[in-house]
């Protein structure tokens, strides 16, 4: 393709200097070009550069044989150009030619069906640590043409050596590194959520499609524009891009390395996705993830009412602000400092504990007997949390370790006695004005 678009300037550049030169020799009287030779260069396929000396320079403008025998020449050069082209195009297959080939697997993209997704792009390679031999639902494969909505392209080079070959093209695509953070926050609050049902399920490659469908629906991405390079082989005559996996990196601005990368979120955003996905639990939610009911004595019902109290309060008063964080040489752990408020638990013990001292002091509390007053007790419980309107605030070190997949919050006591508003000592004195 070099060397016919090297010939075709040339000879319309020699087509061009032959009319200036045979007109300049008119001017001059001096020995005049042959018109078959200006004929010949128009036929050997200069008849544009030909067309454009004729009436730039005013020359045989007034022989029909050129002013009709130039343009038709170059209607017909153009008619055979379209069928060859229509012809390769039709009767050679694209994957003769690396360039068709990757531009067929491309263009694909730009007008992509849902049915076709899985014959370009591997699911497998979008999400390689997620196992699975089920086939993909057509309602995954419609979330994933969402992926390839504003993408483009434009072939800049080719290189070819023998039977291997590199095409460099230009994509247009979403950026695939912020598509990738905001998935892993998605994948990650889905996480705990998980651990606040009932019933937890694994989560498989279907669910990840599923995710990543809903992220790309409820967020906007920037598009990006980056060039890389597709590598290919020649088999038998056939070219085959090399790695369906640097494809599928390529198109997708390597979501698949993003949300492989350990480091993605930073310590500081992986608490925050943690706190943030509490903040959004409804009661049972926090109930079940706390095993708050486990923290009271009593009967169901009233452990029951005492937990959906107290997670009533964490809802309302939970909040936080990161202030800094620090990350270890081997990037292994990490502190994350922050500002932590929940209700006031001391507030609604001093309540309590009024109260209860109150009771204990009246005749009412004798006659109840042991289990009437535990059962009061409660009673006053579920009121003071109900009625607390103090909240109280904590800094304290959110402590992480990355173990290769991402950051993680490590089991902490101190952290969790901060959410819940250091409900732990509070309950020792519930247990000592009990007693």
């Amino acid at each position: 393709m070099k060397w016919l678009l090297l010939y075709l300037l040339v000879i319309n550049a020699a087509g061009f200097l032959l009319f200036f030169s045979d007109k300049r020799r008119a001017v001059q009287n001096r020995w005049r070009i042959r018109e078959s030779w200006l004929m010949a260069a128009a036929l050997l396929g200069g008849s544009i550069g030909c067309l454009a000396g004729m009436y730039l320079f005013r020359h045989k403008t007034k022989h029909r044989k050129f002013t009709i025998g130039i343009p038709l020449i170059l209607l017909l050069e153009a008619a055979c150009a379209a069928g060859l082209f229509y012809w390769y195009q039709t009767a050679v297959p694209y994957n003769r030619d690396p360039v068709r080939l990757v531009r067929h697997e491309l263009s694909s993209l730009t007008s992509l069906d849902s049915g076709d997704v899985d014959q370009i792009v591997s699911y497998q390679d979008l999400f390689p640590s997620e196992d699975s031999d089920k086939a993909i639902p057509q309602s995954i494969r419609e979330l994933f043409v969402d992926f390839f909505k504003p993408f483009g392209y434009k072939i800049l080079n080719t290189e070819k050596s023998g039977d291997e070959a590199v095409v460099t093209v230009r994509l247009t695509t979403l950026d695939g590194e912020a598509v990738a953070a905001e998935y892993t926050r998605a994948a990650l609050s889905s996480q705990i959520q998980n651990t606040a049902s009932p019933t937890a399920v694994e989560f498989s490659l279907e669910d990840c499609y599923l995710l990543l469908g809903t992220v790309l629906k409820e967020n906007t991405f920037d598009t990006v524009t980056s060039e890389c390079e597709i590598s290919l082989h020649r088999r038998d005559g056939i070219w085959e891009i090399s790695s369906s996996s640097q494809l599928t990196d390529a198109v997708t601005n390597h979501f698949a390395a993003s949300v492989s990368d350990p480091y993605l979120l930073t310590p500081s955003e992986t608490a925050q996705v943690y706190l943030d996905t509490l903040k959004s639990f409804d009661m049972e939610q926090l109930t079940r993830y706390f095993s708050l009911d486990s923290l009271f004595s009593g009967d169901a019902e009233y452990k029951r009412s005492i937990s959906q109290a107290l997670s009533q309060q964490l809802l309302t008063y939970l909040d936080y602000q990161i202030l800094e964080e620090s990350i270890s040489e081997d990037k292994t752990t990490a502190t994350v400092s922050m500002e932590l408020t929940s209700c006031d638990c001391y507030s609604i013990m001093e309540n309590y504990q009024e109260q209860v001292l109150s009771y204990a002091q009246t005749s009412q509390a004798l006659q109840d007997g042991i289990s009437g007053r535990l059962n009061k007790a409660n009673d006053i419980l579920i009121s003071c949390i109900q009625n607390n309107t103090e909240s109280a605030t904590t800094t304290l070190e959110a402590n992480l370790e990355n173990d290769g997949s991402g950051w993680n919050l490590k089991s902490d006591n101190t952290f969790s006695e901060a959410l819940l508003g250091n409900i732990s000592e509070a309950m020792d004195e519930v247990l000592q004005q009990i007693s």
